[in-house]
């Protein structure tokens, strides 16, 4: 009988597969309901609906997709024409050479528009390099709703009545997170983003910045410009009020730097900079579970593996790596930064980087935000890290008289650290 186990294994293990594919070919026609946002996919958030219309939209001019790197296909050569960077995916990730170059292209006086759920704070860094009352950018906020209500601002451009999108899963329509740019970030100055469309109100999800002589235009939520929103007239519409924003020109379609939302937050090292942030919820599972056949598969391996312990089959377990920590990347970036400038002999540049490690600092040890810095948050800092309020008062009254002078002589920049070196040794 003993001999004749592993026979009774494969024997179940072949009528389990079976009984598998029997039901996914009896299943009917199925989707993919993952957000990939690729241009070659029909799936219901693919991008082959807009990719197609971008190919079309200035007859005179090609669309051409970006599949190697920024770096090496986005060019910034000054020319007669402008053109057009186009980014549609949950997330970006770039690295230091290709932000570089798409700082180039947009400073030479072309168009960048990028819709994505997340932007990278290397990007960032140098787009709203300018804050707003001393609000530090801190990516994308968002709402939960079953329906997200777009419109445009732009009296040429604004519908009578919002436009509906609504997100289908599996058929069915869901809750959804509909992302839009805190409104901290808009102010007055020529430096500031400008409105341009809005989702569920006056919540701004469509804007603009200038940076050199062109514009950075971001869009919170590019499920505006996936297959199956593009299906109804109106989606049509919309995405083409959109695109209106756009200089005649070629187009390039960056197909390199597409990610997860998920994957883009933590390079930004969202949790670690502020832990009242989340980071996305979506596993591995969540993306088998949403296809057919790879859950029938999931659920025939779980049933092989339990037949595999149920005839007490040998069994030996890999050893486990160790995973290192998430680094915060995002405060190296400011040190480095910080460095340059000090080599520049830049003291304004250099006291805004040491404040903004400063910042860094007492959200990642204190888990205290710094959206609004005001009594409240200097008795809380102060509680915390059990440094006199006086200190504290110190450092931000040196901070505002920095930031609104002109000129920052060497005194000034060696009495903002001894300040800041104060808290620093005295802290708990």
């Amino acid at each position: 009988m003993k001999d004749k186990r592993p026979v009774i294994i494969f024997g179940i293990a072949f009528v389990l597969l079976l009984l598998v594919f029997l039901l996914i070919k009896g299943s009917g026609p199925n989707f993919n309901w993952t957000e990939d946002y690729r241009e070659k996919s029909k799936e219901p958030y693919g991008t082959f609906v807009v990719h197609g219309l971008l190919d079309k939209y200035f007859p005179a001019h090609e669309l051409k997709d970006i599949g190697s790197s920024v770096e090496k296909e986005l060019p910034t050569e000054e020319g007669t024409e402008k053109a057009n960077y186009v980014f549609v995916g949950e997330g970006l990730y770039m690295d230091t050479s290709d932000v570089d170059q798409l700082l180039a292209f947009v400073e030479k006086g072309n168009n960048a528009l990028i819709a994505s759920k997340s932007i990278p704070y290397d990007l960032m860094f140098y787009v709203y390099y300018e804050e707003c009352n001393d609000y530090f950018w801190d990516d994308y906020v968002h709402i939960q709703d079953s329906m997200g209500r777009f419109n445009m601002l732009h009296d040429s451009l604004k519908s009578e009545m919002d436009i509906d999108f609504r997100f289908i899963k599996k058929g069915k329509a869901d809750s959804y997170k509909w992302h839009y740019i805190d409104s901290v970030y808009f102010c007055e100055e020529d430096y500031s983003f400008i409105r341009l469309g809005t989702v569920n109100g006056d919540k701004v999800n469509f804007a603009k910045i200038k940076y050199g002589e062109g514009y950075f235009y971001f869009h919170t939520n590019p499920i505006a410009f996936s297959n199956i929103q593009l299906l109804d007239e109106v989606g049509l519409e919309y995405a083409s009020k959109v695109f209106s924003h756009l200089d005649e020109g070629p187009i390039y379609w960056d197909t390199y730097s597409r990610v997860r939302e998920s994957v883009s937050r933590r390079r930004n090292s969202m949790r670690e900079l502020n832990p009242e942030r989340e980071l996305s919820g979506e596993g591995p599972l969540d993306y088998i579970l949403d296809q057919p056949s790879l859950t029938w598969a999931w659920y025939l391996l779980l049933a092989c593996g339990f037949l595999y312990l149920l005839f007490r089959a040998k069994r030996s377990q890999r050893i486990i790596p160790v995973i290192e920590g998430n680094q915060n990347t995002s405060l190296e970036f400011i040190s480095t930064i910080g460095s340059l400038y000090f080599l520049q002999n830049d003291h304004k540049k250099l006291s805004i980087q040491k404040m903004k490690l400063f910042l860094g600092h007492v959200r990642n040890r204190y888990s205290i935000t710094t959206k609004e810095i005001n009594e409240e948050f200097v008795k809380k800092l102060s509680i915390k890290s059990e440094v006199p309020e006086k200190v504290i008062n110190k450092i931000l009254e040196f901070y505002q008289n920095i930031k609104g002078s002109t000129f920052i002589s060497d005194k000034t920049l060696i009495d903002f650290h001894q300040a800041l070196e104060m808290f620093y040794k005295n802290r708990k």
